[in-house]
């Protein structure tokens, strides 16, 4: 392909279309979570039902990625599996419109997530892999951000709209068609994977084998890695889900505050995972994780302490929000480094398989039954101890930065800490 100058590169184009299809998966895994109270009186759902239709997706997400990202390593068929992977769950999100009973809801709900799971990770290893090193953090956090701006900014205003507009059902149709567009966009624009040559080592050009795939389990930053990302989601979560009703029910602010608070803290995630990782790029991967860590702790302190007091609540939203930006390093652009880029989507997979499995299970459960015993604010005690752990794990992982590394990924096995 021929070379451009200025913005109009392949890279550049292969990031704008990846953040796109990256918002939208996420923008049609969460915006059920608006629909809810539409749906729920017409199909006949309680609490507990609504909650296992969640989770019912998060495990086929979390079995999915593994399966397929792992065998899209040994094939190499990337283009076309994630192709027909967006194609399935934009077919998915349409069913989602014809769905009459909690039954059928859940199988739709599966088949999504076994739909999505492998998209995450394909994507961010198609864009690891055409990255040029200065650049493979600001690419890979920028298109991570988009799950924060697609699904907790734009996803409540645009499936309430449609929802209020015309019908629940009818916003599960309008909102299939942008991944289907998508599909076809890189059908014909989206090219096969080329390792970019700066960072191809001799290990690239071999045949992936299983014994090569179970040895990554033994290089520190995977292992840790999953830790960490296990601390990451149950900090996410535990406060996305119980938020909304400190605001609400404790507080007692009106649906417009409530929704301009938490509409500002989605946009902040969006914003410091976009900036954490290029920081990465010029000051390494590890100090840019620590920081960002440490600020990440404060966040559940302060909503503990000033979720009454809205002025100052919006401070520190506004603040340490951005602390989450560590993210993206954590659970894609550290791990697609520390191995070698032919497992850069096996790498992802795995940290997100545990991270899915464990901390969105046990992240949001735990703290529903803090609050229940202690009341809700203690529902933040879980994000806070997610976040120690965060921190003090980040201190043994392996910096992987081009700017600070000859090679972004070791050439043995490293199993010391």
């Amino acid at each position: 392909m021929e070379k451009r100058k200025g913005w109009r590169t392949y890279e550049n184009g292969l990031v704008l279309m990846m953040f796109i299809v990256f918002g939208l998966v996420f923008f049609e895994r969460l915006n059920i979570l608006y629909l809810f109270p539409y749906m729920a009186p017409d199909l006949g759902m309680n609490n507990t039902q609504i909650g296992l239709t969640v989770g019912v997706l998060g495990i086929a997400w979390a079995i999915s990625t593994m399966v397929f990202s792992s065998l899209s390593d040994f094939i190499g068929s990337k283009k076309g599996m994630l192709v027909v992977f967006i194609l399935i769950f934009s077919v998915a999100t349409f069913l989602g419109g014809l769905v009459g009973s909690l039954g059928s809801l859940l199988l739709v709900r599966a088949f999504m997530g076994a739909a999505e799971g492998p998209v995450v990770p394909l994507i961010q290893s198609i864009v690891a892999a055409e990255s040029t090193p200065r650049r493979r953090g600001f690419n890979m956090g920028l298109i991570q951000s988009a799950s924060n701006l697609f699904g907790s900014a734009l996803a409540p205003v645009i499936a309430i709209g449609l929802a209020t507009a015309i019908s629940w059902r009818s916003a599960f149709y309008v909102t299939a068609i942008p991944a289907f567009v998508m599909a076809l966009v890189l059908m014909k624009f989206l090219r096969k994977p080329v390792i970019h040559p700066e960072a191809v080592g001799p290990e690239e050009n071999s045949k992936p084998t299983r014994k090569e795939f179970f040895q990554l389990l033994k290089r520190r930053n995977i292992w840790l890695g999953m830790i960490l990302s296990v601390g990451n989601i149950m900090f996410l979560l535990s406060i996305a889900t119980y938020l909304p009703n400190l605001l609400i029910d404790e507080a007692k602010y009106s649906d417009g505050a409530s929704s301009a608070a938490l509409g500002l803290f989605g946009l902040l995630i969006f914003i410091g995972q976009a900036a954490a990782p290029a920081i990465s790029d010029r000051i390494g991967r590890k100090p840019t994780l620590i920081l960002f860590s440490f600020v990440a702790i404060f966040l559940p302190i302060a909503i503990i302490l000033f979720y009454q007091n809205y002025a100052v609540l919006l401070v520190c939203l506004i603040v340490l929000a951005l602390g989450n930006g560590y993210q993206p390093l954590v659970v894609a652009i550290i791990p697609a480094e520390s191995v070698p880029r032919k497992f850069a989507a096996s790498s992802i997979a795995i940290l997100l398989l545990v991270a899915e499995l464990i901390g969105g299970t046990l992240g949001p459960v735990l703290s529903g039954v803090l609050a229940d015993n202690f009341g809700l604010s203690a529902s933040m005690w879980i994000p806070i101890g997610a976040a120690i752990a965060v921190f003090l794990c980040s201190f043994g992982v392996r910096e992987t930065a081009p700017v600070k590394v000859q090679h972004a990924v070791p050439p043995h096995p490293d199993v010391t800490v």
